[in-house]
């Protein structure tokens, strides 16, 4: 899935078909889904929708655009498809309040209608957790920009503040004009095996820059767990090596409230921006609510810091923030303390390439969720992503393909960065696909099992010697040295002993 600011993630036709197919059984799930979808509302727009919002004579829906920040709101006009008039009818017979005020989607919650994550969770359900609302609203201003629309016509139906944000939907229709173009190609399938399989030399030096970030590809199953355990509020303990994808999954997770951090070393700096970013800044009125709770000698001595973690919990709900830090591999002693002292208040989200497992005691109610590298096929499907700017210049695309998931492991930043070391060759040769490597990507050696066999095969030779007894001075000698490895066994055991989470 595309994830940079230019590129983004739509519903193919195959995909909303098999999406309102899934809940067709329900008319307002199927309500729900096709106004995002025709008429490009966001969830939280779609959601509180009153009757009072259509206009039945003339087949329109109004809306005030949240996102125009005025002291009067900013309506929308939005014309009405066929099928989603349709699925309002169905909806609109068996609705109790037909009032003006009256809910498209009632509930008995407090606010009177359905919520954002309640829809949420039933797209996720319904489209085996592939679809979201924002995807349908990107669906619909993708499609309107394709039919021609120009960019003020689109920026009005979708109650932009500004041309800019509408912008992005341009790039999608271009890409868009790209894949009509190769429909066209006249070239027979053999001209086409041939020219894939022989490509010309590229007479352009070209050099595109390789972007880094634009991909996410595979971790379905992770991404799907990580969700789930984000929204019931366990507190996560994400683990993996440098360049595996921690922190993009953790920025992928959104809510309301949530205090992000990059790390956590230096505690009372930590524990102070947290403060400041609940009181948005106000060190005025933190400093009175810590002066208030404690003397003043021990709020600036290094108790501070036990008092600031006291405020924080004091003027905040259990569970009612999320924190999520990006790297603890390197968390103090002092971090520890301080994190066992939130974990039971905060919902904590954390990643780490590793945690010392005498640093562990804060993760005793965090449930660990390790992210691996990419198969050989999610590998392979990234490198021609990235590479398809350079692909003509490429000899061997098999090759080149093998040499990166061999030199990386399936490492997205070790397979990204390798790609960009490659894309600043004219042309990629043999000779450069086996010369070019990875060198962090390269794994040392584990000789300890190998070391282990080898002693025990020689505890074997001395009891065959003692069985054999003549000419058995070998196998005494070798199996003795076996014995004395064994006398220290325990030491070497606990220098090798796990010592990371």
């Amino acid at each position: 899935m595309i994830q940079d600011n230019r590129s983004i993630a739509l519903l193919s036709e195959r995909d909303q078909a098999t999406l309102l197919e899934n809940v067709a059984r329900n008319p307002r799930h199927t309500l729900m889904i096709l106004i995002m979808l025709d008429c490009g509302l966001r969830v939280t727009e779609m959601v509180s929708l009153t009757i009072g919002n259509f206009n039945f004579q003339d087949r329109k829906l109004t809306v005030a655009s949240l996102k125009k920040k005025t002291e009067k709101p900013v309506y929308r006009t939005i014309p009405l498809t066929p099928r989603v008039v349709e699925a309002l009818s169905e909806v609109y017979l068996k609705l109790p309040d037909k009032s003006d005020n009256g809910f498209l989607f009632p509930t008995n919650s407090a606010t009177g209608h359905i919520s954002r994550k309640r829809v949420w969770k039933m797209m996720k359900k319904y489209s085996s957790w592939a679809a979201s609302p924002h995807m349908c609203r990107h669906t619909f201003a993708s499609a309107v920009v394709k039919e021609g629309a120009d960019i003020r016509t689109a920026q009005d139906l979708l109650g932009h503040a500004s041309y800019k944000t509408t912008e992005i939907y341009l790039h999608v229709a271009e890409q868009q004009k790209e894949r009509a173009i190769e429909k066209i190609d006249k070239r027979s399938w053999l001209k086409r095996w041939k020219d894939r399989l022989f490509p010309r030399k590229n007479v352009f030096r070209l050099n595109p820059k390789v972007q880094t970030d634009k991909y996410f590809i595979g971790r379905k199953e992770e991404l799907k767990h990580i969700n789930d355990l984000f929204h019931k509020k366990v507190n996560l303990l994400i683990t993996g090596e440098q360049g595996i994808g921690k922190s993009r999954i953790l920025a992928m997770l959104h809510h309301e409230k949530i205090l992000r951090l990059d790390d956590f070393k230096g505690v009372k700096t930590t524990i102070g921006n947290m403060l400041l970013e609940l009181y948005n800044g106000d060190k005025e009125k933190i400093i009175q609510l810590l002066t208030e709770s404690a003397e003043i000698n021990k709020v600036i001595t290094k108790n501070s810091v036990a008092h600031l973690i006291n405020l924080l919990i004091k003027t905040t709900e259990k569970n009612e923030y999320t924190l999520i830090i990006d790297d603890i591999t390197n968390v103090t002693p002092a971090g520890v303390t301080a994190l066992e002292k939130l974990k039971n208040h905060f919902h904590v989200i954390a990643a780490a390439r590793q945690v010392k497992m005498s640093h562990a005691s804060f993760l005793s109610n965090y449930q660990k969720v390790e992210i691996k590298a990419l198969s050989r096929i999610e590998a392979t499907e990234l490198i021609i992503l990235l590479v398809r700017p350079m692909m003509s210049r490429i000899e061997d695309l098999e090759a080149f393909k093998n040499h990166i998931y061999e030199q990386t492991g399936g490492n997205p930043l070790y397979i990204s960065e390798l790609i960009e070391r490659f894309g600043k060759e004219p042309v990629i040769s043999i000779d450069h696909i086996r010369d070019i490597r990875h060198t962090a990507a390269m794994k040392e050696l584990d000789m300890s099992i190998p070391v282990i066999i080898a002693f025990s095969s020689l505890m074997v030779l001395r009891y065959v010697g003692g069985e054999f007894e003549d000419d058995t001075g070998a196998f005494r000698l070798f199996g003795g040295a076996f014995m004395l490895f064994a006398l220290f066994a325990r030491s070497i055991f606990t220098v090798g002993k796990r010592k990371f989470v």
